[in-house]
């Protein structure tokens, strides 16, 4: 078991064809005995993410998709950056994936890029962990 965001159980519960004004008081009883905290449920996965090498990007919006308030994430992504910068998780993230290795040449360079990226990193870090120029746009489609 592990613990679930209010949006989530409620999507489980409508799953399970429990109807609107039982799941409302299930979720509401929940919440007054205190066993649902949306917050902790974002610093927990939060820090997961961003121990995992995924950026602050892809780590918001899963939290997101899962339920959570944008502040309760933003603020759950905050805390467990702790002191980092986005430079500072790329290179992290960079170096989890090489192990301690280099990358062997510029397409390796190239694929790695396209990685983290996809994990969530701002382009002109990514390209930076890299030691590449980035002269393109920091925002990218989702």
């Amino acid at each position: 078991m592990r613990a679930r965001t209010e949006a989530e159980l409620d999507r489980a519960l409508q799953r399970a064809n429990i109807p609107e004004t039982d799941r409302k008081a299930a979720l509401a009883r929940l919440r007054e005995l205190g066993y649902m905290d949306d917050r902790e449920v974002a610093r927990v996965r939060a820090k997961r993410s961003i121990e995992r090498g995924e950026g602050a990007r892809l780590t918001a919006l899963r939290l997101s998709a899962q339920g959570v308030k944008s502040a309760d994430a933003r603020s759950a992504i905050e805390e467990a950056k702790g002191e980092a910068d986005d430079d500072e998780l790329a290179r992290t993230a960079l170096l989890k994936r090489l192990k301690g290795r280099k990358p062997k040449d510029d397409r390796e360079k190239q694929k790695l890029l396209r990685a983290l990226i996809a994990k969530g990193h701002r382009p002109a870090a990514a390209a930076r962990a890299l030691g590449l120029e980035w002269e393109g746009d920091e925002e990218i489609d989702s």
